[in-house]
């Protein structure tokens, strides 16, 4: 028979085994046993599509023939005036790198750049300028056509030879004239303080005449070519994408703008 001071020391021995075995992660149990899967993560880095300006797929870019405000401003991107307005709302250079306005008010002389470029590489001349001018102008332009170019009737009132009744003409423009291969002249029937502030809009922005020939220009089946700093590198069904333009008088590096559908 065993002595009982031995027994309940087995004993002692026995009771601390078990607890500590209790004690022991059961790794068996947790390795097999199923977890809720983490939830993704937020970043708060945009997508392309988070950084696409929201336009109408309908735009047309023609900004002379349309008032629409998502076709406007893709168009000011693309093409650019004789001067332009920075982001403070200040006149400032565009294809003409400089003007003058006579004592009178009543002749604007610009002079423009020489290394002023479409974006298929050909010279914008004063010659395509006042292409442009009498386009909006004079019915009797060749690229006139059937536009109603709205812009120009709200703010010079009257296209070419259309006079009130006392006889005087309706428009503040008289005509424009190119001087020579760097000069060009607007002239006016009375002075405009605002005319500069006026010709900056994209409406007044210089379209290539050869692109104009295509009837359906401004549409997706055209070809757009641009005078200012974007053109177009995509246009499909899901996105309109501008990229910088390397013809651009003052290209420099920048980064794509991102149009998406509404």
């Amino acid at each position: 028979m065993m002595p009982r001071s031995i027994a309940r020391g087995l004993l002692l021995v026995t009771l601390s085994m078990l607890i500590l075995t209790a004690c022991q992660p059961k790794e068996t149990e947790d390795a097999s046993t199923p977890t809720e899967p983490a939830p993704p993560q937020q970043t708060d880095a945009p997508s392309e599509t988070k950084n696409a300006t929201l336009i109408d797929r309908g735009i047309f870019l023609d900004p002379a023939k349309t008032e629409d405000p998502d076709s406007l401003l893709v168009s000011r991107n693309l093409y650019e005036g004789l001067v332009k307005l920075d982001d403070n709302g200040e006149i400032q250079p565009g294809i003409a790198q400089s003007w003058e306005v006579s004592d009178d008010q009543l002749d604007y002389i610009f002079e423009i750049r020489p290394d002023a470029r479409f974006s298929d590489g050909s010279a914008v001349t004063t010659d395509v300028i006042a292409d442009n001018f009498n386009r909006w102008f004079d019915p009797q332009s060749a690229f006139h056509g059937d536009g109603n170019y709205p812009t120009w009737l709200k703010i010079f009132l009257a296209f070419n030879g259309e006079r009130d009744a006392e006889d005087r003409a309706v428009s503040q423009v008289d005509g424009v004239q190119k001087v020579d291969s760097n000069t060009f002249i607007i002239h006016l029937n009375r002075p405009e303080p605002e005319l500069l502030n006026y010709i900056a809009q994209p409406a007044f922005a210089i379209l290539s005449p050869t692109a104009l020939t295509n009837s359906n220009y401004g549409t997706r089946e055209s070809t757009i070519i641009s005078s200012g700093p974007y053109v177009i590198t995509s246009w499909t069904d899901e996105e309109l994408v501008l990229s910088p333009n390397p013809q651009y008088w003052d290209a420099t590096e920048g980064e794509d703008i991102n149009f998406a559908w509404k």
